[in-house]
């Protein structure tokens, strides 16, 4: 993604007011009505169909958006409020006879990082010890009663706490996560309701900290917007506390030009250049160096100023791997380097092992942020760390400063072995649900140390099908949650920032993890199926998600990022690199390079990159698959992906015959999301079977006779037909299902999906005929 907001304003705000996008930030999407005829079960407490809402007279104007967030909820399911200012069920007049009271309450002495919930006859009471309490409280109310569908709580008295304090969200479908644009016309409010729907009481921004740089040190540095940036932080900040959200920070430290004013005034704060690629900008850049006296004060200036100009900011994330929070050993250009065993070009840090450096930089951020915001989270996330020459980092951690606290992911970097070959999770994947062998011998030399650990996963998908806002592989996911809640985390970062949160029962099950524990995964998916697609449908959808969760095992590599008919899906056109050139229609803006580039540079804005593969990448799949001897890994590709549509058409056909639910327009749409989405995983897999096969067949056809490549010719137009009759059966999936176009994700900037899908039925009619 973008390191910074301020090269891409204009389709951050467009994006974030787009009927579509604001669709899917209704916090209570899809909630039904009740059944008031319903008896209650033994132990359970029917609610009056009539009643009162009451909050805590001192605390009235906190509880505000919960108490109308509340009303919203019940009123959706049928309830009659006796405040008329409550919206779609309450009466015209007002009601004498309330009939029962549900009264919202803080007080000190309900639980910590949780809630009290009383129900009796005539009141319910949900009390806690601050606002986030109370909404972790109200979210767990009107999830129980919405998986009742009946007015009926368990009656007496409930103490919850979460399994976790802090649990991590990317921002919702469309909202705004990069700095500094992040007021409401970016990040509106429907995004934090949103998110604390779905059980997260935290949420990742993301960008360049120069945007919040004044400082006498390196005066060079300062931002001439620090005062509206930081206001903006503030603002964000409070709002999202309205909702029991908290903002945490990922921050991306400077990349400078070798000449900047900086270095030239002081030329040991110049660090390692960092390596690149051919189509970078010209020029060579750095980074700070990591031990120079100077920089490490500036460091901790810094970020204790942050939290001293925004006190209510959640805490920082300071990926140390391979990106983001540099230091010297990151991404060194290492091709002049006249020895192997080198880690970094920066001659003040060559001494030094990269670990020292690392600490040494996360220790001077932990004593300057904690001096002014004792306790706040302070996360250290080695993603990608190939400084180290240990899976686990152990060394890494042996050095970890006191006041930081290890993030590590759940899946990355295991090798899996599958039939004939093992795949490499090299990026998070929704096929291994962990947990990864570095993360157990991470969790346990933390456990001898007393110290705690917060874990990364990936609650709806993974870079095998980066480009779908989920994947309903239920079963799949349900064993990811339950492997990461087994490693006791303090705290759960639960998304990177792709698609955005979507709503998705898959991101629910997130709560579900934290709030439900005790719930088996049988039981727990059972009770989303019946809720969301009715009892009688419920266990052909759990049948349906079985055969995802099949197809999800298919993939054969964790692929290349944002190319490739993964990405592309049915778009993704037949072309081999010798027969012609990628069409422009076939190219985007791939934003995740800002990360090769000077901080605020906009080359990234002004070259375009093809997102089409038309040659196999022998060389990349080298390292992200070990390929038994004597297997083609061309084979494996094809089998793979063809076994995957096998598994996600047997999905789709289940789901597609279902009888539709007409009378119950929510389940209707829920049946019909899913549906689309099991078809539209089909024909991906699908075009990425075909689509390898093209391009093998077009290699190997290089050495053959003339019989030969007839013989290859002919098995090509075969194919090439099969894949047309899939490019057209795709192609009212787009209109039906708008959120699958790439042209709507922010991650960068890419055609629409629809008109790539249309060029290429056209160049397939003409090469090998209309079919």
């Amino acid at each position: 993604m973008m390191h910074n907001s301020l090269l891409i304003q204009e389709a951050l705000r467009e994006t974030n007011f787009n009927p579509l996008h604001r669709s899917r930030r209704k916090h209570h999407q899809g909630v039904r009505k009740l059944d008031f005829e319903e008896l209650p079960r033994e132990g359970e407490i029917k609610l009056p169909r009539v009643c009162l809402l009451k909050t805590h007279e001192t605390k009235e104007g906190e509880l505000a958006e919960a108490r109308d967030d509340l009303a919203e909820f019940l009123s959706l399911c049928g309830f009659q409020l006796a405040d008329t200012n409550y919206g779609q069920g309450a009466a015209n007049t007002t009601v004498a006879n309330t009939g029962g009271i549900i009264r919202l309450v803080i007080h000190t002495d309900a639980p910590e990082q949780g809630f009290r919930l009383s129900v009796a006859a005539d009141e319910v009471e949900l009390s806690a010890a601050d606002l986030a309490g109370i909404w972790a409280g109200l979210v767990y109310m009107e999830r129980e009663l919405s998986l009742r569908q009946a007015p009926c709580l368990p009656s007496g008295l409930l103490n919850k706490k979460p399994q976790w304090a802090v649990q991590i969200s990317q921002a919702p479908y469309g909202s705004n996560y990069l700095v500094p644009d992040l007021t409401d016309a970016y990040l509106s409010q429907d995004a934090f309701s949103r998110l604390i729907h779905m059980g997260a009481n935290g949420m990742t921004i993301y960008g360049d900290w120069l945007c919040y740089v004044r400082s006498e040190r390196f005066p060079e540095l300062d931002c001439p917007d620090y005062e509206s940036n930081i206001a903006m932080l503030r603002d964000a900040v409070y709002r999202a506390g309205q909702y029991g959200i908290k903002l945490y920070y990922v921050a991306v430290s400077p990349k400078l030009a070798s000449d900047h004013p900086l270095f030239q005034r002081l030329p040991g704060t110049r660090g390692a250049r960092i390596a690149r690629d051919g189509q970078s900008s010209q020029g060579a850049i750095h980074n700070l160096c990591s031990t120079d006296g100077e920089v490490l004060l500036f460091h901790g200036e810094v970020m204790a100023n942050l939290f001293e100009e925004v006190p209510g900011l959640g805490g920082l994330i300071l990926i140390i791997g391979g990106e983001s929070y540099y230091h010297c050993f990151m991404r060194p250009d290492l091709s002049e380097a006249s020895d192997l065993s080198e880690r970094t070009n920066c001659p003040a840090c060559k001494g030094r092992t990269a670990e020292a450096a690392v600490n040494g930089l996360l220790a001077v951020t932990e004593e300057a942020v904690h001096a002014v915001r004792l306790g706040v989270p302070i996360l250290a996330w080695p993603y990608s760390a190939l400084w180290s020459a240990e899976p686990d980092q152990h060394t890494l951690i042996e050095g970890l400063p006191e006041g930081i606290t290890l993030l590590s992911t759940i899946d990355k970097d295991q090798l899996v072995h599958k039939n004939g070959y093992s795949k490499r999770i090299w990026d998070y994947s929704v096929e291994y649900t962990g947990p990864a062998d570095n993360l157990l011998k991470q969790k346990e030399q933390l456990e001898a140390k007393g110290r705690m650990l917060f874990v990364k996963t990936e609650t709806a998908l993974g870079m095998e099908c980066q480009a779908f806002p989920y994947m309903p592989s239920m079963q799949r996911h349900a064993e990811k949650w339950r492997n990461t809640s087994a490693m006791r985390p303090a705290g759960v970062l639960q998304a990177w920032m792709f698609f955005g949160m979507w709503g998705s029962r898959a991101e629910e099950l997130g709560w579900w993890m934290n709030w439900r524990p005790e719930c088996p995964n049988e039981e727990l998916l059972r009770l989303m199926a019946e809720r969301d697609f009715g009892r009688a449908a419920a266990e052909d959808v759990l049948t349906a998600w079985n055969h995802m969760s099949e197809a999800a095992s298919f993939y054969p590599c964790i692929p290349l990022y944002f190319i490739g008919p993964e990405f592309l899906g049915p778009a993704h056109p037949l072309i081999y690199e010798g027969d012609r050139a990628v069409p422009d229609s076939f190219t985007g803006r791939l934003y995740y390079l800002q990360e090769l580039e000077e901080t605020f540079s906009p080359h990234i804005r002004e070259i375009r990159h093809t997102l089409v593969l038309d040659r196999i990448p022998l060389a990349f799949l080298a390292g992200a698959m070990v390929v038994d001897e004597g297997i083609r890994v061309e084979d494996i590709l094809v089998r793979e992906y063809t076994k995957g549509a096998d598994a996600a058409y047997r999905a789709y056909s289940l789901l597609s015959s279902m009888k539709r639910p007409a009378a119950e327009p929510e389940l209707l749409s829920n049946l019909e999301e899913e549906t689309l989405l099991c078809e539209m995983f089909y024909r991906t897999f699908l075009t990425c079977a075909h689509t390898y096969r093209f391009l093998d067949l077009k290699q190997i056809a290089i050495g053959l006779d003339d019989a030969g490549k007839m013989t290859i010719d002919r098995e090509i137009a075969a194919l090439a037909a099969e894949e047309l009759a899939n490019a057209r059966a795709a192609l009212p999936l787009y209109e039906k299902a708008p959120w699958l176009d790439l042209s709507l994700r922010m991650d960068g900037q890419y055609p629409s999906s629809r008109d790539m899908l249309i060029e290429k039925i056209s160049m397939l009619e003409v090469e090998y005929g209309s079919g």
